[in-house]
């Protein structure tokens, strides 16, 4: 919890008070630096935290941020913490799609090309300067829209920087050059996950002390919602952060929290309701412009003392261990023993970690290990279902506040079907059916038989996905046509009845779709051409207006390469 704390405690020097101009810019158009003067502000940690907030498309740093725009002063007076704005490089490169856009683009992102290495070696620039103090372990970086984008670019590369991401209305992670404004996300929550471990690279162990918040307006057309519960849901999978930890309410704003199995709280997110696309300055801000908003909840102040309240890096006097991951292993269907492995952290040493394991043969283990991790077998278990937790306590007494849960199965297990096989429409096209279902307990494959269409009856072994669900896809299928499928669950052992037959029929092979987006994006999407400055629709030829982002046009594709102006037409 946060404390207040002298001055001198951290060498916090004041500053100024106000925006400074930076004069090594590392390819940046500019950049500005906010040093507060409250020389005894709300601290944690050893020394101040830095900020970096990343603005639009569109916006500058010193026409849309500094001087109360994006109302970070009062925030950063009342914390110590200093805060970084800069304004995106000048032009259009290779990667960079739009000009006056942050390079949050596609994929191929690391910590040594494009933005992020500016930005990185900005951080790097600001936190040498030893009249400010910044505390590596306070570092955080907020954005919005293609600033909101670059946020999770730069907090999956180098989690090791920064120990939280605020993320507001930002793309999802690796979302194609290709999207239009107003698209719906194409990007799954495990796809953020697996691709946000995978760009840390060496460096994704960070990302077990970092944390997330996600904000969007409720009725934001320009980056759609589902672009912000993607980057939400694909956090909460990367950091093993699944379990709801209540709700809450701001200004014309609700919230929900996430923790993980260490009970630390670890996502949060705030729906703006009635807000567009904005940032959400909140009263006290003023004179912001394009996309800011001052009427719902005051997100500087909200993601600072989220971030304070809640960051795993710092040191907070004497702090508890803390149980960062546990896991239980049984060898075979067959194996009558578990071996339990366990890590913790703590300012200090680790003494000693306990076990209790409870089901048919339950038990406790107050010496199950010590140091920064263990592993241990418990041999002789009766066959059934079991929970084990595990605690641990430090060298001067201080014990975790929360164990670590992990379940496990002794002997075989009655293998249930899946009791939620669905078809969703998304997933339907004229020669394909995708299904989904939810993992069931013992299962590690499944087996999906499909019958109808010329080729009869079809069997196909799918295995158990890592996640919560497992899905299939049934590909040359004919359209127009009903194929009924079911689902059983198998394991080395055993293979459950099937599920409740699902009939699905595929779809035409021509459907018309309506596409909504500004035209410069249509021009961009092989949608439209330019003549004379004008777009116009391709195939109809039907004129939409000046080829630029500020005019918006609906266009529906009723065949190969052919346009039309408006939305599809009725069956």
């Amino acid at each position: 919890m946060l404390s207040t704390l002298a001055a001198s405690a951290h060498a916090l020097t004041p500053g100024s008070g106000t925006w400074v101009k930076e004069t090594t810019l590392f390819g940046l158009q500019d950049a500005y630096t906010y040093v507060p003067k409250n020389p005894a502000p709300t601290t944690i940690g050893k020394g101040r935290a830095l900020m970096l907030t990343l603005h639009g498309c569109a916006m500058t740093a010193a026409g849309n941020v500094i001087n109360r725009k994006y109302n970070w002063e009062d925030t950063a007076e009342k914390y110590g913490m200093v805060v970084i704005a800069p304004t995106v490089p000048s032009g259009t490169t290779s990667t960079r799609t739009y000009s006056g856009c942050w390079d949050w683009f596609g994929g191929n992102h690391s910590r040594t090309t494009r933005d992020e290495a500016i930005l990185l070696k900005l951080i790097d620039a600001v936190k040498a300067r030893p009249e400010l103090n910044i505390d590596p372990t306070q570092i955080y970086v907020t954005g919005l829209s293609s600033g909101g984008g670059l946020v999770i670019d730069l907090g999956c590369v180098a989690p090791d920087y920064f120990a939280g991401m605020g993320i507001n209305a930002g793309p999802a992670l690796y979302t194609p050059a290709t999207a239009g404004v107003g698209s719906k996300s194409s990007r799954t929550p495990q796809q953020v996950a697996d691709t946000c471990k995978q760009i840390a690279g060496s460096y994704s162990t960070a990302l077990q002390t970092q944390i997330t918040s996600v904000v969007n307006g409720s009725t934001d057309g320009v980056v759609d919602p589902t672009h912000d519960w993607t980057n939400r849901d694909g956090m909460k999978i990367a950091y093993g952060a699944t379990t709801s930890a209540g709700t809450f309410t701001e200004v014309k704003s609700t919230g929900t929290l996430w923790q993980d199995s260490a009970s630390r709280l670890r996502v949060s997110y705030i729906e703006a309701t009635g807000m567009g696309h904005a940032w959400p300055a909140g009263a006290g801000g003023s004179g912001g412009g394009l996309y800011v908003d001052y009427t719902h909840v005051n997100y500087p102040a909200y993601v600072t003392k989220f971030f304070f309240d809640n960051n795993l890096r710092v040191e907070r006097g004497d702090p508890k261990p803390v149980v960062t991951s546990c896991s239980a292993m049984v060898a075979s269907p067959t194996a009558t023993a578990v071996t339990i492995n366990g890590a913790a952290t703590d300012n200090g040493a680790i003494a000693s970690y306990s076990v209790t394991i409870t089901g048919p043969s339950p038990m406790t283990d107050d010496a199950a290990g010590s140091g920064a991790s263990f592993s241990k077998q418990y041999s002789a278990l009766a066959n059934g279902s079991y929970t084990a937790k595990v605690a641990a306590t430090d060298n001067v007494g201080g014990a975790s506040d929360a164990p670590c849960t992990a379940s496990f199965q002794i002997g075989p297990i009655s293998l249930v079907p899946p009791s939620n096989v669905t078809a969703p429409a998304a997933s339907t096209t004229a020669s394909a059916i995708g299904l989904i279902w939810s993992n069931v307990t013992g299962a590690t494959s499944y087996t999906v038989t499909r019958t109808g269409g010329a080729t009869g009856t079809v069997v196909a072994s799918v295995p158990a996905a890592s996640g919560t669900t497992t899905g299939f896809t049934a590909t040359g299928l004919a359209e127009q046509t009903q194929y009924t499928f079911t689902v059983q669950s198998a394991n080395s052992g055993s293979t459950s009845a099937a599920s409740t037959p699902l009939a699905v029929t595929t779809k035409p092979s021509w459907i018309c779709t309506a596409t909504s987006a500004s035209n410069y994006a249509h021009v961009q999407g092989g949608r439209a051409h330019v003549v004379s400055g004008y777009a116009h629709a391709n195939g109809s030829n039907t004129r939409m207006g000046l080829n630029n982002m500020f005019y918006t046009s609906t266009l529906a594709q009723t065949a190969a390469a052919y346009y039309i102006v408006g939305n599809c037409p009725s069956p």
